[in-house]
């Protein structure tokens, strides 16, 4: 058995992590995009250090796109195999993947009408929405908790990673050789106590952990020390200075918290009347499928 880490090793972007087993087959947990430079990411983004056609399996573990940013790209190429993740992470992933490739497109554009000037040839998008529609085909949603038999000598579980909505820890179990092998991977790990999401579940042993650690030596701040920094910046700015306070947000996840911390100082009458907006279609769209998933798990609980 063997496993090579082609991304988010030493770095905390582009995560695909390939294990090759001793009957052949190939299995990739995650395939996401470089992000950050875009002269640096680009280059690692055209060449995955591995042949897509070789892929049995993907498992992905969310839906943030240095996580699942490749996943067209990768079909695109050859890979021909199915996907596996939660539900939720699969309605995630397709707005999050559709989104990826409009801003290629457009990037695209811009960039060789400079190119043209330059007499440079043209540049392509690493996909399109064509391909991202071809590539939502393969993929197959599974619940938390349910172990799915993907083939004769292998199986996977999800379980909550509490990272975003339908995040989960990869736990598969290799039957081969007469001998059963368990190997789990976190993905990205959520905290304790979260307002929007569950904790991260504790799982089951195994044999073999591949730990994402980004922020295992921090100390989060408490929740009221956020609001009263959030509070404060708002006062200082659109009060005191009477100005207007925009604040980037990553789309799934921060949007949703930061929202839910302007509702909580609204209720407790301590936020100044000052009107505030969303101004992401995307975001809006990531908290509709959010709410769409929570009503669901509310039915799904009534029934008990």
């Amino acid at each position: 058995m063997k496993i090579s880490f082609h991304g988010a090793a030493k770095m905390v972007t582009g995560s695909k992590h390939l294990l090759e087993l001793p009957n052949g087959k190939k299995l990739l947990f995650d395939c996401g995009m470089f992000q950050g430079n875009p002269e640096e990411s680009d280059a690692l983004n055209r060449h995955f250090g591995f042949d897509p056609n070789t892929i049995n399996y993907v498992l992905l573990s969310h839906a943030h796109i240095d996580h699942c940013g490749l996943i067209p790209k990768l079909v695109k190429e050859g890979f021909q195999g199915l996907i596996y993740c939660t539900p939720a992470t699969y309605d995630l992933a397709r707005i999050l993947l559709l989104d990826s490739a409009h801003i290629q497109e457009q990037d695209v554009l811009y960039h060789n009408k400079k190119r043209a000037q330059r007499h440079q040839s043209p540049v392509q998008e690493l996909y399109n929405k064509d391909d991202v529609e071809k590539c939502l085909e393969q993929f197959v949603c599974v619940d938390y908790h349910q172990l799915v038999r993907i083939d004769e000598n292998l199986a996977c579980k999800f379980t909550d990673a509490g990272h975003i909505l339908g995040s989960a820890a990869i736990h598969l179990e290799i039957h081969l050789e007469g001998k059963k092998t368990k190997i789990s991977f976190s993905g990205d790990v959520g905290r304790y106590n979260d307002e929007l999401l569950k904790s991260p579940e504790v799982f089951d042993q195994c044999d073999y952990l591949i730990l994402e650690s980004t922020y295992g030596s921090s100390l989060h701040e408490d929740i009221s020390i956020k609001d009263q920094k959030l509070l404060d910046a708002i006062r200082e700015t659109c009060v005191s200075k009477k100005g207007k306070l925009i604040i980037p947000s990553f789309s799934v996840g921060r949007t949703q918290e930061l929202v839910y911390a302007l509702n909580r100082l609204e209720i407790t009458k301590q936020l100044p009347e000052i009107d505030f907006y969303v101004d992401s279609p995307l975001s809006v769209e990531a908290t509709n499928i959010m709410k769409q998933h929570q009503n669901m798990l509310n039915k799904k609980f009534q029934k008990y």
